[in-house]
């Protein structure tokens, strides 16, 4: 059950896409936030997938978990597991799990890695929650869309002409918010959109007007796209879901546009246009240098 005191929230890579802008919305909700990063910094709990003596100090006296799997892998749930078991033992009484709409997909084998992590969080014994955004709009300004812009000016992909209802990093982090601090979000699996599907090809249009030059989609085949990851050095696990999901976007099935965002946070959520002109300064020809 949730505590009635100041709750204390544990945020997993808290310097991560969600994890940053999380640790404000909290704050600013009157939690007491304690952001764990494998990195020595002031203000930060040390805390690494790698090194389960760290799960221990990291959950001590944490109310709640914002739980995001370790980068770059499958099937994380050995790891987890050993998180969660602590947790249980900590006394923790919620967790919120940022997981993927790619979850969902019609392709998805059932012993995914990820269906492993979202059936491991539901069975943990624990109050819990479920993100499943779509792709991030951050992807292209800091994730793995950006070099083919500032490179090629182009957004490279393996999803032909799939819409995507694209949602911005910081409403991820606010409807996390409101999952780790408000009753009435136990047991719920979010899918957590933009306002608007959008095809690569639109979206590239509207990164070059905010960029102040031409910015083409340039789709390519599964086996190519797959090409370019593999040399980027994402493993082979890890890069069948990436193109699994592809698939299932280039299918439709990540054109879903739902009202979560508002409905939880009661704020719109934020459009693909208003993003890009925010974001405008990653693409500038001084960040490819």
């Amino acid at each position: 059950m949730r505590s009635a005191k100041t709750p204390t929230v544990l945020v997993i890579g808290a310097t991560g896409k969600t994890g940053r802008r999380l640790v404000p919305e909290l704050r600013a909700r009157g939690a007491a936030v304690r952001a764990a990063s494998r990195r020595a910094a002031e203000g930060l709990t040390p805390f690494d997938w790698g090194r389960p003596e760290t799960f221990a100090p990291a959950l001590r006296g944490a109310d709640a978990v914002y739980l995001v799997p370790p980068a770059f892998v499958e099937d994380p749930t050995a790891a987890t597991g050993a998180l969660l078991d602590e947790a249980r033992r900590a006394g923790v009484g919620t967790v919120v799990l940022l997981s993927s709409l790619g979850a969902t997909f019609a392709g998805e084998p059932e012993d995914s890695g990820r269906r492993r992590l979202e059936r491991q969080v539901t069975t943990s014994g624990l109050d819990w929650t479920i993100l499943r955004p779509t792709g991030f709009n951050q992807n292209f300004s800091e994730g793995f869309l950006l070099p083919g812009i500032l490179q090629a000016d182009k957004v490279v992909t393996a999803a032909g002409d799939g819409a995507v209802a694209h949602v911005d990093a910081g409403d991820i982090a606010a409807v996390a918010a409101v999952a780790l601090t408000a009753p009435g979000h136990a047991g719920a699996a979010y899918a957590v959109t933009g306002p608007q599907a959008l095809d690569f090809d639109a979206a590239a249009a509207l990164i070059g007007q905010a960029a102040g030059r031409t910015i083409t989609h340039a789709p390519l085949p599964s086996a190519a796209f797959g090409d370019i990851l593999k040399q980027a050095g994402v493993p082979d696990d890890y890069l069948a879901m990436v193109l699994r999901d592809q698939a299932g976007i280039e299918a439709g099935a990540a054109a879903v546009v739902t009202d979560v965002v508002a409905r939880v946070t009661g704020r719109p959520a934020v459009a693909f246009a208003d993003y890009a002109r925010g974001a405008a300064g990653a693409w500038a020809r001084s960040a490819a240098a």
